[in-house]
């Protein structure tokens, strides 16, 4: 599948997600669509969210945040298994997808650093002013919520006008990701892809 027609896809509100013995990768809707609002009281309420899920844990952490700094270790770290048992979601097959994209300029990692160690990192997709996340890791406590936090300011400051993360979680919710219908995604999506 060339980028193009990856792009145009995305660009239709589906996402990729891999099942094994498929013998193409599968694209998915969903109904209702999760995103993170990027509006400055939204992103002031997922920073109070990150500070008091710090409460208890270390007094002060310096998160740092890169960009593509390192695409393929975070890659790898998101192609592994997240607990004894569970299923790789990021196939050899999505990780080429990812690749291809970052050669077009669509694909980035977001990442956190703490005294110079990867300590959490996310793939996003890119298209216009919409921002696809799509499989996260961390490796430190806590850095998965600071990594949010910082990627959405990031997106804003850049500006991002729509923060796709596809489906929802608990820890997303209570992260602030909030739930629309499928139509209002896909007329948001169009806006932030076409202007």
């Amino acid at each position: 599948m060339d980028v193009d027609t990856i792009l145009g896809l995305y660009a239709q509100g589906l996402f990729p997600m891999d099942e094994p013995g498929a013998p193409e990768l599968p694209w998915w809707v969903a109904d209702p669509r999760t995103v993170f609002e990027l509006d400055a009281e939204s992103l002031a309420a997922v920073r109070r969210r990150v500070q008091r899920s710090l409460r208890g844990g270390p007094d002060r952490v310096d998160w740092e945040l890169r960009v593509d700094d390192a695409f393929e270790e975070t890659i790898a770290r998101c192609a592994q298994p997240r607990a004894p048992g569970d299923g790789v979601w990021l196939t050899p097959r999505m990780q080429a997808l990812y690749r291809a994209l970052r050669a077009a300029g669509n694909a980035h990692t977001f990442e956190v650093w703490v005294g110079g160690e990867l300590a959490a990192g996310l793939v996003s997709v890119t298209i216009g002013r919409a921002a696809m996340l799509e499989s996260m890791f961390h490796r430190v406590p806590h850095a998965g919520n600071a990594l949010v936090a910082l990627t959405l300011e990031a997106l804003a400051g850049g500006g991002c006008a729509l923060c796709d993360i596809q489906t929802a979680t608990p820890h997303t919710l209570r992260l602030g990701a909030v739930q629309i219908p499928r139509a209002e995604y896909e007329a948001r999506l169009r806006v932030a892809v076409y202007g």
